[in-house]
């Protein structure tokens, strides 16, 4: 494995704890951290005591840069990404930023591309890429165990307090590009992705429940085509009290796999055992955003690192992420419309945050 990291934090919200305890875990030192609250400043010194605090990213930069950092780990809202990113590159530094890559499809090719002509090396935060059963079941379709998969089905059935949506900036299209779906469930969306590639098209809806006031949606629904009679269907809430574990069922030809929560299950259709992967008793998160297990942080972070020193692309990087986003981008769309939106179409690229579709 990769030797620690040199670190700066730019943010340091609620995304902070898992990624601080994954950094210790990995023999990492945050040497500069840019936030102006004094309860997360306290966060990141119950961890790292001599990191240096900064009101502002350009000032955490420089210190970083004085240093000899190696890393610039992006925890700020969605929309100051590729700022954040820009600043990074400039310096430098490599960087892993948190999922979205922005809010937008157009803001996270541009950020992609920032780092691509800076020459400096990206990951994304999909840390359910990296949980032991999740891999298993890539593996288990790069081996084709379960043949030519015909539909897929995915389920978030989570749950938040209204008390998470009251937080300032949260829940607004300005600051996160969305709700449910581009801030919890475009984490089992990803998989999807990462398991099948892209739709051809999408057909969606979206809207919000009596649970909450926000003006995001809580709850979505789409039918992803992928041509020649292959679909996914998705449904995604933070309404759904009291939350259950996420899950990706996959359909093949020869057997089909049920990844829930951390576990996993392959079945062939040949009648052999079937394949079990356990890597906890519940996934955590699906009511409580602190209850998200930091070990999967810890191995994207360890992946990206060995990724990055070989250089190679890493598990989650900004290709794979982007054509994630633009899956998003393509269900709000369809949800706003009411039309089937095709992955190719133009208006994707462009900023949804001015358009409700309600």
């Amino acid at each position: 494995m990769s030797a620690g990291r040199r670190v700066v934090l730019l943010g340091a919200g609620l995304a902070a704890a898992p990624h601080l305890s994954a950094l210790a875990a990995l023999g990492c030192d945050v040497v500069a951290v840019a936030t102006s609250s004094a309860e997360r400043l306290a966060g990141v010194h119950g961890r790292f005591p001599d990191a240096k605090a900064y009101d502002s990213a350009e000032e955490a930069v420089a210190e970083a840069v004085r240093v000899g950092a190696d890393l610039a780990l992006v925890l700020t809202p969605p929309n100051s990404h590729l700022e954040m990113v820009r600043l990074a590159a400039e310096g430098g530094l490599d960087v892993v930023v948190e999922k979205p890559l922005d809010v937008s499809v157009a803001r996270a090719a541009d950020l992609v591309r920032v780092a691509e002509d800076a020459g400096i090396k990206l990951a994304v935060c999909y840390q359910h890429r990296a949980k032991p059963a999740a891999r298993a079941l890539r593996d288990a379709l790069d081996r084709e165990t379960l043949g030519r998969i015909a539909a897929a089905q995915v389920n978030v059935p989570w749950w938040r307090a209204q008390s998470y949506y009251d937080q300032p900036g949260r829940g607004t299209f300005d600051r996160d590009g969305g709700g449910v779906l581009i801030t919890q469930a475009v984490h089992i969306l990803d998989l999807l992705v990462w398991y099948l590639g892209a739709p051809r098209r999408i057909a969606a809806s979206a809207g919000r429940s009596g649970a909450h006031s926000t003006e995001v949606e809580t709850l979505v629904g789409a039918l992803l085509d992928y041509g020649e009679g292959r679909f996914a269907a998705l449904f995604a809430a933070t309404a759904a009290y009291p939350g259950s574990d996420e899950q990706v069922l996959l359909v093949g030809d020869r057997g089909s796999a049920t990844l829930t929560g951390a576990n996993l299950a392959v079945q062939a259709a040949d009648g052999s055992p079937p394949r079990m992967v356990t890597d906890r008793e519940r996934a955590g998160g699906v009511a409580d955003p602190a209850a998200i297990p930091w070990e999967w942080h810890r191995d994207l972070l360890a992946e990206a690192f060995d990724a990055f020193d070989a250089g190679r692309e890493p598990l989650a990087g900004g290709a794979s992420a982007l054509a994630t986003q633009r899956v998003v981008a393509g269900i709000y769309r369809a949800a706003r419309t009411g039309a089937w939106v095709a992955l190719d179409d133009p208006a994707l690229d462009a900023d949804p945050r001015g358009e409700r579709p309600w």
